[in-house]
């Protein structure tokens, strides 16, 4: 598990085919999948990187578990 806090970068796709949004600095991925059911609602897909080192982690889809961290 990474230790320090905003961890992860996101970029975020959603349904209705608007270009895709990026959050550079995010801690906990499951109150962000949180935060996008409330403010983005057509969210499909998210994809998860490291932050400090651009690599790719994960894809979650919108009715998947999302945990608050994840191990590389």
């Amino acid at each position: 598990m990474l230790k320090k806090k905003n961890d992860y970068s996101v970029i975020v796709y959603f349904e209705d085919g608007t270009k895709p949004k990026k959050w550079t600095y995010v801690d906990k991925l499951n109150g962000f999948s949180m935060f996008l059911h409330k403010s983005h609602s057509t969210w499909k897909y998210m994809n998860v990187y490291n932050r400090r080192t651009a690599n790719y982690i994960r894809r979650f889809y919108r009715d998947s578990f999302i945990p608050a961290h994840l191990q590389e």
